[in-house]
């Protein structure tokens, strides 16, 4: 299960605290960079505090799984009123740059960039196995790469912040074009393919791989190519996935829901997840927190099979339930329907009803129950899977379509729905099967914080969420609201005072 030790502080500008193993705690900023870096487990220790900031609630412990409620495969639901407000005004297109969601998401994600930096610049002087340093120095472009590739789909035009600066001044920089950020993300995640090893064992189990690398590259190629059918990034992500898949170390579960399964991550289907514990120190709140706080979120409110008794977010709309075709396994493994059971709790058999959300059903996709593993108050095990085989065969299936060649891509598109227990497809045209390898997608990937990045990148975002309802969908959701200007999120007012060589440069609309 959880392999990876990651350190508990983030590192600052010109200090690092003394990360320990996990869950050991020291203060923060009580030992200057300078007088850190001399061996390689410090070396490891920077490392591991870079990849703590992906675990946090700005990254993928909340704020990532919540873009499909900005998606639209979802609502907020929870205690209704104000509670998530910041998401609800996300989801109507009503974000400001005062809107703490936002700031959550740039602030983790700036925290994974400084801390990278911080072991790109300084494990290289280090004395130790330099297989060993290459492999570090590349798994920190990794985690910066990752940071970087969610902030660009988010924000859009960023600094570019290569090397940590001696100072706060040193890091206020105007806002590069996007094409200069993928420029930096691409050569990342190169560097990372070519520094790192294909798995891992024992203690390290959970890090990023070369595998890792070459998938996020291929995402990263699709993204650029977006929804033009002539764009030569079709072709580039079609060569780095049929790479992955010429590896052959990867394969789907037979089961889906294994992928969900806490005694069953990093497994077989797994490129890259990240690492959560359960945590008795903390709950999923805390910044240092290395468990999560998902199951929480998303248990049926008031119901008290997760560690405490669900908060009843992230609630599925009867529209994406419809969308679900007969036979598919993986719709009762993904949400809750009225006359779902599950046994084995102190007070019974829990049944779930239609009463326990707004639109009649709950996410069940990631529940941690409290008879199923260790968990407190919002405290869970389960990682939260970045990037899985399943989405290296659907982007396969995507690319090839658009490169004309449908009739192999159906065979990628084919895998995935076989494992689901839906019948093949053969002898679509192009446009057709690209419909069909959207909603496949959107399936597959339900809950996983994709959707999103998939509707902004293939330039279905507007139509699709107007078509929900104008101004207003069922649930009284401002979906009709959202116009080219919301593709985008504003950059945080906090941060556009806070570093003036943004002045002026807030993104449009906002």
């Amino acid at each position: 299960m959880k392999k990876i030790l990651l350190g508990l502080a983030l590192i600052s500008i010109s200090t690092l605290p003394s990360c320990k193993k996990f869950l050991d705690k020291v203060p923060v900023n009580n030992l200057a960079v300078e007088n850190f870096y001399k061996t390689s487990g410090d070396a490891l220790k920077g490392l591991n505090a870079a990849y703590h900031n992906l675990q946090r609630p700005g990254c993928y412990n909340s704020r990532i799984w919540m873009l499909d409620i900005i998606a639209g495969n979802s609502i907020v639901g929870a205690g209704g009123g104000t509670d998530g407000l910041e998401t609800q005004q996300a989801a109507s297109f009503a974000t400001t740059s005062a809107n703490p969601g936002v700031l959550d998401e740039w602030t983790a994600h700036w925290g994974a960039v400084l801390d990278a930096n911080e072991v790109i610049q300084n494990v290289p002087p280090i004395d130790m196995d330099t297989t060993l340093r290459s492999r570090i120095v590349g798994e920190a472009k990794f985690v910066r790469g990752l940071a970087y590739f969610n902030l660009v789909r988010l924000f859009g035009k960023l600094p570019l912040i290569e090397t940590p600066g001696s100072s706060i001044d040193a890091l206020k920089m105007p806002r590069a074009d996007v094409s200069k950020v993928y420029e930096l993300i691409i050569s990342d995640f190169t560097t990372a393919i070519q520094s790192l090893p294909l798995t891992y064992s024992g203690a390290d189990l959970g890090r990023a791989t070369r595998g890792a690398a070459m998938g996020m590259l291929s995402k990263v190629y699709l993204t650029m190519a977006g929804s033009d059918p002539s764009s030569p990034y079709w072709q580039k992500a079609a060569d780095e996935l049929q790479r992955v898949i010429n590896l052959g170390i990867y394969s789907l579960n037979t089961n889906y829901g294994d992928n969900f399964n806490p005694d069953k991550e990093n497994g077989p289907e797994s490129l890259f997840e990240v690492q959560y514990a359960y945590d008795p120190k903390n709950s999923g709140f805390s910044q240092d927190a290395v468990c999560s706080m998902r199951s929480e979120f998303m248990g049926p409110r008031n119901s008290g099979i997760t560690g405490c008794c669900g908060f009843g977010w992230n609630q599925p709309t009867a529209e994406f339930v419809s969308q679900y075709e007969p036979g598919d396994k993986r719709k009762a493994i993904t949400i809750f329907v009225s006359g779902d059971s599950i046994p084995g709790f102190s007070f019974g058999t829990f049944h779930y009803n239609n009463t326990y959300s707004t639109t009649g059903y709950n996410v069940r996709k990631f529940l941690v129950t409290n008879i199923s593993a260790q968990t407190t108050f919002a405290d869970d095990p389960l990682n939260a899977v970045v990037l899985r085989y399943a989405d290296i065969l659907l982007m396969f299936a995507e690319a090839e379509n658009e490169l004309g060649k449908t009739s192999d891509a159906e065979t990628y598109l084919n895998m995935v729905r076989e494992r689901a227990g839906l019948p093949d497809y053969h002898g679509l045209t192009q446009d057709d099967f690209r419909q069909k390898v959207y909603k496949e997608r959107r399936m597959e990937l339900a809950f996983e914080g994709e959707r999103w990045f998939d509707l902004v990148r293939t330039g279905t975002a507007i139509p699709f969420l107007k078509s929900l309802g104008s101004p207003n969908d069922a649930y009284g959701v401002g979906r009709g609201n959202i116009s080219q200007t919301n593709l985008l999120f504003p950059i945080p007012q906090t941060e556009m005072d806070n570093n003036p060589a943004m002045a002026g440069d807030q993104n449009a609309g906002y």
